[in-house]
């Protein structure tokens, strides 16, 4: 074994002397060529480094206040191609206190009566907090969930139906099952609020099962993936000192320590998630009422006839600036099944977007961010891609600035 040893470790000082040798000889006298490539890869490299230092460090401002308490408004935006805001579909207020070790998450079902401003054309039926950010626009609707709460939101998080495919896909849950099983209302007693109980305790179930016990163990480039996908106010140093808050409470341990509420208040039942009977789950309560819902609610199509028909509306539509602008706004191609068709329309959206923009800093923070992405993930294909074109950016950028 100890000549073995001995073998390996002459052998990698051979190779290497011999890589040491073999890239001297080739820098000797380089070419205009190799040296172009050389300052391009340094100019990529240089790029990328100040990308990860801005973006993972980012500016150091606690969010929680004298109290030690932060109060975080998190809505799931129903927003569809041409709406301009959205209805607010899933309403939970996160209320973390770092010195109690507590957190309190309460719920506000989308039902809940709103009064909605003049002139958006409303009836007696559209009076309710869904509706406030739908046709009162996403400030006024916030404003409303507040007033319903009787409480100040100190941060806003937005998630959109494709954010949250892309989450659940992050966490290696079931998708599609795990959707049905927030959206429905129907088979239960009392819809709406008993909804909006299962996403608190849902929130609360992801809190348990994933948040770790200790802050070195978290994933910081997948926590800032996460954080790039979702539309907040919040910095990311600061939803890094949330995260070291909640690491710290040992919640795995204590899950007593999260307690769930509702405004209004609300006769509902704790339904836990399983994501390994979740199917089962869904189906046991649709089968039974399908043929009494309408299709908004349900319409019977299978997965592969809704992936036929997404797929078909982006083909039509990606050369329309308007819709690429939505589509990337929305990140439409986390609702894809398959992978690779995922990743292509991904690239393929994000490269005509950036084609439409003016703004150079814009372009190239959104390349970088698909990068470091790609590079995260362990796309290398499609990360080269994305660096050839940043090449193509640096280097026009190297053209066209004038000599000192």
């Amino acid at each position: 074994m100890k000549k073995r040893w001995y073998f390996i470790v002459v052998m990698c000082l051979i190779v290497g002397l011999c890589a040491a040798y073999f890239l001297r000889a080739k820098t000797v006298e380089p070419t205009e060529d190799q040296l172009r490539e050389q300052a391009e890869q340094q100019a990529i490299d240089d790029f990328l480094e100040q990308r990860r230092a801005s973006q993972l460090e980012g500016t150091d401002v606690d969010p929680f206040g004298d109290d030690d308490l932060v109060r975080v408004l998190l809505v799931g935006l129903d927003s569809r191609a041409g709406d301009s805001a959205g209805h607010c579909d899933a309403i939970q207020l996160f209320e973390i206190n770092r010195e109690s070790q507590t957190v309190n998450i309460t719920a506000v079902p989308r039902g809940t009566y709103s009064p909605l401003p003049p002139g958006t054309g409303t009836t007696s039926t559209d009076y309710y907090v869904s509706n406030a950010c739908g046709l009162g626009g996403l400030k006024y609707g916030i404003g409303q969930i507040e007033r319903i709460l009787g409480k100040k939101a100190d941060h806003l998080v937005i998630v959109g139906f494709s954010e949250t495919l892309g989450i659940l896909r992050y966490l290696k849950l079931p998708t599609t099952e795990t959707l049905q099983w927030l959206r429905h209302r129907q088979g239960y007693a009392i819809g709406e609020p008993q909804r909006a109980r299962n996403h608190s305790t849902f929130l609360k179930e992801m809190l348990v099962r994933y948040t770790p016990d200790e802050t070195s163990t978290f994933d910081t480039a997948l926590q800032y993936i996460v954080y790039k996908t979702v539309k907040t106010d919040l910095s990311f140093s600061g939803a890094e000192r949330i995260v070291d808050a909640l690491s710290s409470m040992q919640l795995t341990d204590h899950p007593e320590r999260i307690a769930l509420s509702m405004r209004p208040a609300y006769s509902v039942q704790d339904i836990a998630y399983d994501p390994e009977q979740v199917s089962e789950y869904v189906a046991g309560m649709i089968e039974p009422i399908k043929k009494r819902l309408s299709p908004n609610d349900y319409s019977g199509a299978d997965v592969e006839t809704v992936q036929d028909v997404l797929l078909a509306t982006v083909a039509e539509h990606k050369n329309d600036s308007e819709f690429v602008v939505w589509a990337f706004d929305n990140h439409i191609w986390l609702q894809v099944e398959d992978e690779q068709t995922r990743d292509e329309m991904q690239y393929d959206i994000t490269t005509r977007y950036l084609a439409s923009l003016e703004n150079k800093e814009e372009r190239d923070r959104i390349l970088g961010d698909y990068i470091l992405e790609m590079e995260y993930r362990g796309l290398v294909s499609w990360q080269q891609q994305a660096l050839l074109l940043l090449r193509d950016e640096l280097t026009v950028e190297a053209t066209t600035t004038p000599s000192p």
